[in-house]
């Protein structure tokens, strides 16, 4: 049953790529104005890699959302109360694996410049936000499936999020868009 509700979210998803043009643009952390930060809460060790890297994003004066995935039906207690961070929990989808409510409507109604996504395998939950966000640079962990990122980092030996999180921060620093 798991294999034929995953299809036809696969298939919902695809026909909602096909309704969307998104504005692309390259962006680095001088010409971003505006991130959002994606993550998955089950590795609960990665969070404090997540935290040092929307302080250093609000450093650099931009203005950060930041969403988390919980894959249970409640949010962990030791997130509960974590301040300016939104979470996605299972509740959250449908019979498919669409997200919906609140907190997607408000990851929705945000055009941030670059969307950074933390999550190593994402999985079709999530893929509905990363693809369907109007974000104009995503930049995620290096896949070979289908996805909507503009830049990709390869995560070869090192998969923690603080490694992860090094790497946004070198290569997106070392862009030089043309405007």
């Amino acid at each position: 049953m798991a294999g034929l509700k995953e299809n036809i979210g696969r298939r919902v998803l695809k026909k909602k790529l096909k309704g969307i043009e998104r504005y692309r643009h390259v962006h680095n952390f001088e010409t971003a104005k505006s991130v959002v930060i994606l993550f998955d809460t089950g590795d609960l060790d990665s969070f404090a890699a997540i935290k040092d890297f929307r302080k250093f994003i609000e450093a650099k004066g931009l203005q950060c959302n930041t969403f988390g995935y919980v894959q249970q039906k409640e949010i962990p207690q030791q997130l509960l109360f974590q301040k300016n961070y939104s979470f996605i929990t299972k509740r959250d989808l449908n019979w498919y694996q669409k997200p919906s409510g609140e907190v997607v409507d408000a990851f929705f109604s945000l055009n941030p410049d670059i969307l950074f996504d933390f999550t190593k395998e994402v999985p079709l939950e999530l893929q509905f936000l990363v693809q369907l966000s109007m974000a104009q640079f995503k930049i995620g962990c290096y896949t070979e499936e289908v996805n909507d990122y503009d830049l990709m980092i390869n995560l070869t030996n090192q998969d923690d999020a603080a490694y992860l999180s090094e790497q946004f921060k070198h290569y997106v620093s070392m862009l030089n868009p043309s405007n």
